[in-house]
């Protein structure tokens, strides 16, 4: 095997890697170097649910994977928020309003994450829905809603980036912007209810989504430092916890 970064280059090796990697009998260093390639090598290519701005300079310590029944409400949830917060383009906001009414193939996940940007550090929740297209390949918008860290604290809720992005081939999303200002009272009150989701049902087994492949994939893991005060779970340590109201917690 070559020294240095190792890049799949076509479909035959993906295929050969994926092989490798199935038989989960690699050592965890060669494991996690082919599981990192095979996940470029999708997310270039739009392959699965992989993206650049759930990928880089984060670590994702928490997945929820939603019941698109039970869990109606946050989606008219998101929904309304970006009704009522996110001025976009006519084709952006027609892709999204044909996804969220697409109940028979709409899928939800819930990222919990850290994140750096520009030395700033963030704590969030990405609010992502999609849905399988072409058998390969995903429709995909991602709300994310962040809260800045300063000295060990988690600040409050200050911005949503979003990420509109229908299938078209390997090409840049739709449409992206950030969000800044003018947030609502709407939009609070869902980073709210995201950040209760984050500590109740951090112990739910039926709630959690895990593959064994994110054991292996750099972005997947705990969360490498523990906060003076989070909004978001940090187990064994309770008293960390900056509460919101009890009852928006599903």
């Amino acid at each position: 095997m070559k020294a240095g970064p190792y890049q799949i280059d076509d479909a035959t090796e993906y295929q050969r890697i994926k092989k490798v990697i199935s038989r989960k009998n690699q050592p965890n260093k060669i494991m996690r170097f082919l599981m990192n390639a095979l996940e470029s090598y999708r997310q270039a290519r739009k392959l699965g649910w992989s993206r650049p701005w759930n990928k880089y300079d984060l670590t994702v310590f928490q997945t929820f994977k939603l019941n698109i029944t039970a869990d109606n409400d946050l989606i008219v949830q998101l929904a309304n928020v970006i009704e009522n917060d996110i001025s976009m383009p006519s084709s952006a906001r027609k892709f999204v309003e044909e996804l969220l009414a697409d109940k028979a193939h709409l899928m939800g996940f819930l990222f919990v994450h850290d994140y750096q940007q520009e030395g700033q550090q963030y704590e969030g929740v990405t609010f992502s829905l999609g849905r399988v297209k072409d058998k390969r390949y995903r429709d995909r918008i991602d709300l994310i809603f962040e809260s800045p860290i300063n000295d060990g604290v988690s600040q409050g809720f200050s911005r949503i980036r979003v990420y509109i992005d229908p299938f078209m081939g390997v090409k840049e999303p739709l449409w992206s912007c950030l969000v800044e200002k003018d947030l609502s009272a709407q939009a609070q009150h869902l980073f709210e209810r995201l950040t209760n989701v984050s500590w109740a049902w951090a112990e739910q087994d039926e709630r959690l989504w895990k593959h064994w492949t994110s054991d292996y994939i750099d972005y997947f893991g705990p969360r490498q430092q523990m906060l003076e005060m989070s909004y978001l779970y940090q187990p064994e340590l309770p008293e960390t916890r900056i509460r919101v109201d009890e009852e928006q917690a599903a």
